[in-house]
């Protein structure tokens, strides 16, 4: 929209043309025609806002059905698209393990089975064919954009029919298209000058939900006679890369990235941003740097209550999991970023896959990639209140690449430490190639509560249970001495006969070299029940460090008289093989209340700590980057200390359990 003003100064008009972004309003629930969705769309600029103000505005709930060839795709630039404009819309509020109180307005509904076709819709938009488009016509979306950077999406609900209608490929069964995605972000071919959809932000939608009771949506399949369905798409969110006309692999690729589903890190309102998703296939995508934080998925609103898509419908609407990325899956977060902005409200909950064939995080041809995968601070198969939703044949990871590199759970850097441990019953923890090989991956998983959960199987993989001496033998030699001399792997951590309640004394497999030089011991009070791969965190130590009475490499002996334990108390450990170099304070200065501290070797963020005394007891109060860092402290008198981080290694089996004395 073009403003035209006139400045009226010691007698002297000047004119100016500017162009300002607008906000193009919907007024009425009509598929197209003036006031519509459509028209709103197709009178979109770059920087424009649509808003809903459809009468009344007394709190209904407006359905806004998908027209016959859907809805236009967009292709404008630093585009939202905010249902909460609508009257009566609210954002959610609570925290992310209280029931979202959220109060959605704004339907967009493809029960119908109305969709856009997003192969025809780029390349109309485009003017010529893209031969390698990462989006067939059997790819249809209720939102299509196209190149479009700074798409943001907010406050609807999304129902929709599973299969879809207006495909011009063919349509065989249910099992092979055409298929409703809710939001599909397409990237240009790089030849074409690489337009994508760069920086797009789903958040505070619900897929699959009635907005009124709050409980899962419904339809009738208008397609296939298949009767009742669960109202949501059989992908709510689509993000594929293009390829050039010769096809070819990477540079030759272009990504829709960086995106987020949920909250974005800093959020200046995350409760708000916080997404449900009820789905078989929650976001499917090729790329990297993607982030999903703050979602309930297959949770209902209440929290509470799982809806289980193995199960709904008979099966036939699940999908891969919750989150597939690949050929690239670089730097993916699901969960808590652990920078000490939001953290509290940046896990997901997550429910069960009961019979199985689905995964909350699924990797596939990562092509050499995979690396600084994050997953932290979630619930897995387990409510808001940290309750277990009961039988889950699914898994957490599935097929982390040969070079990839994970951290699941906290790096105990010293921010948000306690927020970044995941909370997981039943599940299958990770599966990974047959090939993977130890000296080009690692995984750490630390600061976790689990309860009954397993690698692929009990004897097998980098994570397995301790209970198999032939576990891990292969995959460790490269970077641990396995052998103890008595047919036991010293991949095996051994709580030793010293234990009692209050001294912790052990023994673990000595590091063969480099990059692995810093032994980090994490303690866990044992699960009850009979897999000791669950736990519940109680402390780290460093082997050979401040408290460690055993000056031997590999052998240690700590104090825990504060830990409280008891007679009887079972534990178990696990030892992580760390790259990470303990941080050193090497000077501190004083100006006013401005602290400044050079730290070194932490290779990462590293949490400042305070205390008035020399023994403690530390807060933290800061976190910082290897290097100089400023802050403010206000105390007369202060002693300081660097925490972390410690999670960039390999994670050992666990040790049997271990009852003290």
């Amino acid at each position: 929209m073009k403003l035209f003003q006139s400045l009226v100064i010691a007698g002297i008009v000047t004119f100016s043309n500017l162009t300002h972004a607008a906000t193009v309003v919907v007024t009425n629930n009509a598929a197209t025609g003036p006031g519509s969705l459509t028209a709103a769309i197709n009178a979109l600029n770059d920087g424009d806002t649509i808003a809903f103000h459809i009468p009344p505005e007394t709190g209904e709930v407006h359905y806004i059905l998908t027209p016959p060839d859907g809805f236009p795709l967009i292709a404008k630039n630093n585009i939202t698209i905010d249902g909460y404009t609508q009257g009566g819309a609210s954002p959610n509020t609570a925290s992310i393990h209280a029931a979202n109180n959220a109060s959605l307005k704004i339907v967009l509904s493809s029960t119908n089975g109305n969709a856009l076709s997003m192969y025809t819709a780029c390349t109309n938009s485009w003017g010529s064919d893209i031969p390698n488009l990462g989006y067939g016509d059997d790819e249809q979306a209720i939102l299509g954009f196209f190149h479009a950077t700074n798409a943001t999406v907010k406050g609807l609900v999304i129902q929709s029919s599973p299969f879809t209608a207006t495909s011009q490929a063919p349509m065989d069964t249910p099992d092979n298209g055409p298929y409703c995605k809710a939001f599909c972000f397409a990237a240009n071919s790089l030849e074409n000058g690489g337009g994508m959809c760069q920086n797009w932000h789903v958040s505070g939608c619900w897929f699959g939900v009635d907005p009124v009771t709050k409980q899962k949506a419904s339809c009738e399949d208008p397609l296939y006679g298949l009767g009742t369905l669960v109202a949501t798409p059989a992908i709510c969110i689509a993000s594929y890369r293009t390829r050039n006309a010769v096809g070819g692999d990477e540079p030759t690729w272009n990504y829709n990235w960086p995106g987020i589903i949920g909250v974005a890190s800093g959020s200046a309102n995350p409760r708000a941003e916080f997404n449900v998703i009820i789905t078989g296939y929650g976001f499917d995508s090729e790329g990297k740097n993607y982030r999903a934080s703050g979602n309930f998925f297959n949770v209902l609103p209440n929290g509470t209550t799982a809806v289980d898509m193995s199960v709904e419908s008979g099966g036939i609407q699940k999908g891969d999991g919750y989150i597939e990325v690949g050929r690239n899956t670089d730097n993916i977060t699901f969960g808590t970023d652990g920078d000490g902005v939001n953290d509290a409200d940046e896990g997901n909950v997550c429910g069960p896959w009961a019979n199985g064939g689905a995964v909350c995080l699924d990797m596939y041809s990562a092509n050499g990639h995979g690396t600084n995968t994050v997953i932290a601070g979630n619930y897995f198969n387990a409510d808001i209140n940290g309750k277990p939703f009961g039988d889950n044949a699914g898994g957490i990871v599935n097929s982390l690449h040969n070079s990839g590199t994970a951290r699941f759970g906290s790096d105990f850097n010293g921010v948000s430490d306690n927020l970044e441990g995941n909370l997981a019953f039943n599940e299958l923890l990770f599966t990974f190639d047959s090939s993977w090989p130890t000296n080009t991956a690692w995984v750490s998983m630390r600061g976790n509560s689990m309860s009954n959960c397993t690698t692929l199987t009990a004897s097998r993989g980098p994570l397995g249970d301790g209970q198999d001496p032939s576990v891990g033998m292969n995959t460790y030699t490269n970077f641990i001495d396995t052998s103890d001399g008595a047919n036991l792997p010293a991949i095996i951590p051994v709580i030793g006969a010293g234990t009692t309640t209050t001294t912790l004394a052990g023994t673990c497999g000595a590091p063969v070299g480099p990059p692995y030089p810093r032994l980090v011991i994490d303690l866990y009070k044992a699960d009850p029940t009979s897999i000791p791969c669950g736990q519940q965190w109680l402390a780290s130590f460093t082997d050979n460090a401040t408290g460690d009475s055993n000056p031997a490499v590999a052998a240690f002996s700590f104090n825990t008289a504060g830990l409280g334990l008891t007679s009887g108390t079972k534990l178990t450990i696990t030892v992580t093989y760390s790259m990470d170099i303990a941080p050193t304070i090497g000077s501190i200065t004083r100006s006013g209340n401005q602290t400044t501290l050079t730290v070194t070797g932490s290779g990462g963020i590293y949490g400042i700590q305070q205390s008035s005394s020399l023994g403690g007891p530390y807060t933290f109060i800061a976190a910082a980057a290897t290097g100089s860092s400023t802050f403010t402290d206000t105390s007369a008198n202060s002693f300081y200390r660097a925490t972390g981080p410690t999670a960039t290694g390999q994670t050992s089996p666990f040790s049997n359990v271990y009852s003290i004395p």
